[in-house]
């Protein structure tokens, strides 16, 4: 238990440094005191309460220096938040006035943007309906290819069923053509014929000329002889003469008689078959050439 009474509270020492310094503590006066076993044992606890006492009045010192550092801190942390709070209020007004911008910026390119895509709608939109006119178009087009396709498979048909007729046709104008062969070679015979005929009617015809020539030469020789009888008649002296004359045309007059007349059937025979003759190759020119027209249409 504590024992107060014991402590010695006489001379407590002041608080104020100044004076210490100025008038130092006195000298105290001690009395000698009987302490029993007792005493020294509360004497023991005294000292020992008293030493926290004066450990604690030495250490107020570097409380107060961590104090006043504490509050150098504080002040130095209160003035560097004050100025990092400007800082970051600068940087906020600056970061408005950027957002702002920006805003303004995306507002401008969401416009353009906005505008873009009502232009790229309508291309779109413009782009569609042609394709659509185009497609249609095409399906059209393709309806007229069929049917062009349709017809031209028709028309390949129709075109078979003809290359056949064709052939057969060319078959027989083949056999036609082979039996005009035949006729050719047989006519060309009959003009072999024809040619000697001809020739023999050339020399015949130059006979029935020169006869014909001889015959007019024989009608001037009467007509010449008539006049000089009639002159001898007019004359009456020449009685011979007359007569010799007279047996002169006689004679001319039964030549002309028994000269062979030319034939007026036999030219007109010579005729006709020349006329059959020309119509048979006119006739054969003309099928060659139909022949020739048909191959170069195939």
């Amino acid at each position: 238990m504590r024992n107060d009474a014991h402590d010695e509270l006489d001379n407590i020492p002041s608080l104020t440094a100044g004076r210490d310094r100025v008038e130092p503590y006195p000298a105290p006066d001690l009395e000698p005191i009987r302490r029993t076993p007792d005493d020294y044992g509360d004497d023991s606890r005294a000292r020992q309460r008293r030493r926290p006492a004066g450990a604690a009045k030495a250490s107020t010192a570097p409380l107060w220096v961590m104090v006043v550092a504490l509050l150098i801190s504080l002040a130095a942390l209160g003035w560097w938040s004050y100025r990092q709070i400007a800082m970051l209020e600068l940087q906020l007004v600056a970061t408005q006035e950027s957002f702002a911008r920006i805003s303004e910026d995306a507002a401008g390119r969401l416009q353009d943007i906005s505008g873009k895509v009502v232009a790229t709608e309508s291309n779109v939109t413009t782009e569609s309906e042609a394709v659509k006119l185009r497609i249609k178009q095409l399906e059209q087009q393709t309806q007229e290819l069929a049917r062009k396709q349709q017809a031209f498979a028709t028309e390949q048909q129709s075109l078979t069923g003809r290359q056949g007729n064709q052939d057969q046709r060319l078959d027989e104008q083949g056999k036609r053509m082979e039996r005009l062969t035949a006729d050719l070679q047989a006519q060309q015979g009959s003009s072999a014929t024809l040619a000697e005929t001809v020739k023999t009617l050339r020399s015949e015809q130059a006979t029935l000329k020169s006869a014909v020539d001889e015959q007019s030469k024989l009608a001037t020789r009467i007509d010449g002889l008539g006049k000089e009888v009639a002159a001898l008649k007019q004359a009456g002296n020449q009685s011979q003469a007359i007569s010799r004359l007279e047996q002169d045309i006689l004679v001319l007059r039964s030549e002309l008689e028994n000269r062979p007349a030319p034939s007026a059937a036999n030219r007109a025979e010579f005729d006709s078959f020349r006329a059959q003759v020309t119509r048979t190759i006119n006739a054969m020119q003309g099928q060659i050439a139909n022949l020739q027209g048909q191959i170069d249409g195939r």
